[in-house]
């Protein structure tokens, strides 16, 4: 193989033509992610008969071979999932799923079965997950459809085997795992009445036909924008609008609510499970979010286009992005270290509509006089969309308790929903303070600081919430 500097012209070729396939933002990657994946690749198919072969050869090879770059693409899209990750989406998913599910028996006579995607869908928790959310919440099998797509065909595989090993199972909320698997050698099997709910399918967005598709109830896109340069955010996003239903909610993964903001849709007001709706004109024009370099792209996100280029499709969770469920800050409060005094900038209100009045937050819980944590209940009003409510309590909390990286975290998070940038950046910027580690603000600060153009500022966060996630599970 020829020296690394002679072939930098060739990784140039092989980051190009995986950014048209995949979509892909070497940037995302860390330095070197694709040289080093290439180089891996064509070394093992250099000594598989090919002595002598150099990298200008294994180029020529991709070009004419679907198998080839089907292997390079897998190989940099590692799949990093578990069961019930980011459990309020799937909370939220099982109240929205009924609310409109009872809807249509009301207002048609004849009743349509929801109807779910999950994209990308990698070795198949997230659709799994899906289906037992809805089977536990009352919903009969016939009253849902799933659709799972990746362009990952060894995850794919995994997926319909459905037989999972202690990675896929994560915390301590693992009563689902008694319900709805069985044990089987070194890992669990799930039932087939879960199985069966799931149609999985090789798809690359970039061939695929929106219009065949239809429109679906619920879109579970999640851990995957973030990697895309922003003109593959702007096609995958108008290709995930034009099979969004009216009416319809999409998931997506917490560092990417405010892209969602920005590209034209309307946060659900539940901001722990990262919802959205498709806005309405009127709603889209007043955002403030909409600044002018993304003002096409949010128009174009908000119109439905049958006709529309396709986009990519991605492995879930590529490269292990970091997730709040990995350390649930809200199930277990450890005693935060004492860090210098901060100044808490409250969340201004916006405008929108009209919050309920504000309650006062309990203390005790009125069922048995036991204390109520006022993060925790914080957490709580903030899932039922009380957003001032719930940064009265945080603001409570921290008048109480030393400062909080998740307390700090979590307004952060209702800013954004409330499309408050500025107040949302220094929130985040107080949580990296007092936890340097704190893997959810660096995730979303860098997706702020990506969407104002500082591509520099987010990569490097971006890298700091890897170092500490691979930190936390050392």
């Amino acid at each position: 193989m020829n020296a690394h500097h002679d072939n930098v012209p060739l990784y140039r070729h092989f980051t190009g033509v995986l950014q048209r396939t995949m979509g892909l933002d070497p940037s995302s990657l860390g330095h070197r992610a694709v040289e080093r994946a290439v180089d891996q690749h064509a070394a093992a198919w250099c000594a598989d008969g090919r002595a002598g072969a150099t990298l200008a050869d294994y180029w020529n090879a991709v070009q004419t071979s679907p198998a080839l770059l089907q292997a390079l693409i897998e190989s940099l899209t590692v799949p990093e999932t578990w069961f019930f990750r980011d459990a309020d989406a799937f909370r939220a998913l099982a109240r929205l799923a009924r609310e409109r599910l009872d809807e249509r028996i009301r207002t048609r006579a004849q009743v349509l079965p929801l109807r779910i995607l999950s994209l990308p869908c990698s070795s198949g928790e997230e659709p799994y997950t899906i289906a037992m959310t809805l089977l536990d919440a009352g919903l009969d099998a016939a009253q849902f459809r799933i659709d799972a797509m990746d362009i990952n065909e060894r995850s794919l595989a995994a997926a319909r085997r459905a037989h999972y090993g202690r990675n896929s199972f994560r915390g301590n909320a693992l009563a689902f795992r008694n319900a709805h698997f069985s044990r089987a050698g070194d890992g669990w099997l799930l039932a087939p009445r879960v199985v069966e709910t799931v149609r999985f399918s090789h798809a690359n967005l970039t061939q695929l036909d929106t219009a065949a598709l239809g429109v679906y109830d619920f879109v579970f896109c999640r851990n995957v924008l973030i990697y895309f340069n922003r003109d593959t955010q702007q096609i995958a996003l108008q290709a995930l609008d034009s099979v969004l239903a009216d009416g319809g909610t999409m998931f997506v993964g917490p560092a990417e609510t405010g892209l969602l903001m920005r590209y034209g849709m309307q946060s659900a007001k539940i901001p722990l499970a990262f919802a959205f709706h498709r806005a309405s004109p009127e709603d889209a024009q007043s955002s403030p979010w909409h600044t002018a370099p993304l003002a096409t792209a949010a128009a174009l996100a908000m119109t439905p286009a049958p006709a529309l280029a396709p986009a990519p499709v991605y492995s879930a969770e590529p490269f292990a992005w970091p997730d709040p469920v990995a350390r649930n800050a809200f199930d277990a409060y450890a005693p935060q270290r004492t860090a210098p005094d901060t100044t808490l900038v409250a969340a201004p209100s916006s405008a929108r509509a009209p919050s309920p009045p504000p309650q006062r937050v309990p203390q005790t819980d009125p069922a048995n006089g036991t204390r109520v944590d006022t993060l925790r209940a914080a957490h709580a009003l903030a899932d039922a969309g009380r957003l001032d409510e719930a940064a009265t309590a945080l603001n409570a909390y921290l008048e109480q308790h030393a400062p909080h990286a998740d307390a700090f975290y979590l307004l952060g998070v209702l800013a954004d929903a409330n499309g408050e940038t500025d107040v949302a950046r220094a929130q985040y910027r107080k949580a990296i303070y007092l936890d340097p580690r704190h893997t959810e603000a660096l995730a979303h600060l860098a997706t702020l600081l990506e969407l104002e153009g500082d591509r520099d500022g987010a990569r490097l966060l971006k890298q700091r919430a890897l170092r500490a996630q691979g930190a936390t599970r050392a």
